[in-house]
């Protein structure tokens, strides 16, 4: 039995606080918002917190996602966040903690937790290692540099492609309405369609507007009024993060999504952030990977990639669990 106790937290400000100061960049995926999205968008969720004494010494957010075989698993995405000072054997208690915590809590219908963390668990804990659900590895770029300085350091094509988006007359505006919201969500079904890949229902990008509030903002890189391309944007602490993106292939000698990329940046950089997380690029030296192409487009504004510290699965329900992983292998999702 761990010595470190375990609470459910209550102060959303301390919690976001000990997130902010014990991840890098800052994972809105922990943030105290976006378990009141997940909740709203109808997930259950579960925080808790591991405390050494008086301080805080982790906390996590587990989000609860029903699968098509009608069993669940909890997910704690970028979590949990550890504090990064603690010695061996306090690291091995308070991941012993947090196990403990959700085996007494987690559903029978439960097959296994999936955590992403901020720190690696002990090797001793011998945790079967998992797939990622969110990038493995993403895309930073460091904002307490000049403007001059982050331009020279992009890529020349790019630089090229945002002067053309600007000289045919392009611009990006940043709005929270509701129609421009219905056309992100047009333009991303319309990339989904093209591109192969599943959008969640319009109802998960309105609830994640409004629960978000001013953190979540829409950009649009428009020309004569038509919108070629957009994004979502979240921001916490010292990140903001380029979560959602879709464009019109139609209209691809506009170079918009070059052009809202650059004015994104801009937008957080006037606005305090220390990050612009492109949030998920290919693993450097990987040959014929899925995100080849728009990896090539993301280092293209420069930045430095970051690799998350693994995923791993503790497993309650070993035959739902295999059969779980047989199904995603046959269907791919």
């Amino acid at each position: 039995m761990s010595v470190f106790a375990v609470r459910t937290p209550s102060n959303p400000a301390a919690w976001d606080a000990f997130v902010c100061e014990q991840s890098q960049p800052n994972v809105f995926l922990q943030s105290w918002a976006w378990g009141e999205f997940q909740r709203a968008a109808g997930k259950p969720i579960i925080r808790m917190e591991a405390l050494n004494g008086e301080d805080v010494a982790a906390a996590a957010l587990l989000v609860l996602h029903t699968t098509r075989l009608k069993k669940s698993f909890l997910l704690a995405p970028r979590g949990p966040i550890i504090r990064s000072n603690l010695p061996a054997a306090a690291l091995r208690e308070v991941w012993t903690s947090f196990l403990e915590y959700v085996e007494r809590v987690h559903s029978t219908d439960t097959m296994f937790v999936k955590v992403e963390p901020n720190t690696a668990p002990p090797q001793s804990l011998e945790l079967e290692s998992g797939t990622f659900v969110h990038p493995e590895h993403t895309l930073l770029l460091d904002l307490t540099m000049d403007e001059t300085q982050q331009i020279e350091k992009m890529h020349q094509k790019t630089r090229y492609n945002i002067r053309l988006a600007e000289r045919k007359g392009v611009r990006v505006r940043f709005s929270r309405e509701e129609r421009d919201l219905n056309l992100f969500i047009n333009m991303l079904k319309a990339t989904g369609r093209r591109q192969g890949i599943g959008v969640f229902p319009d109802s998960y990008y309105q609830t994640m507007l409004k629960t978000l509030g001013q953190t979540c903002q829409l950009a649009l890189a428009e020309h004569q009024g038509a919108a070629l391309a957009a994004s979502i944007l979240v921001g916490f602490g010292d990140t903001l993060t380029y979560v959602h993106g879709a464009s019109d292939d139609r209209h691809r000698e506009f170079m918009a999504s070059h052009l809202m990329q650059w004015e994104s940046i801009r937008y957080a950089k006037e606005r305090g952030y220390r990050y612009y997380d492109f949030f998920g690029v290919a693993p450097p030296d990987s040959v014929n990977h899925k995100w080849q192409g728009i990896t090539r487009f993301k280092l293209g504004f420069g930045g430095q990639v970051h690799k998350y510290a693994g995923a791993y699965n503790v497993v309650y329900n070993r035959p739902w669990y295999t059969l779980y992983r047989l199904a995603k292998r046959v269907t791919g999702r």
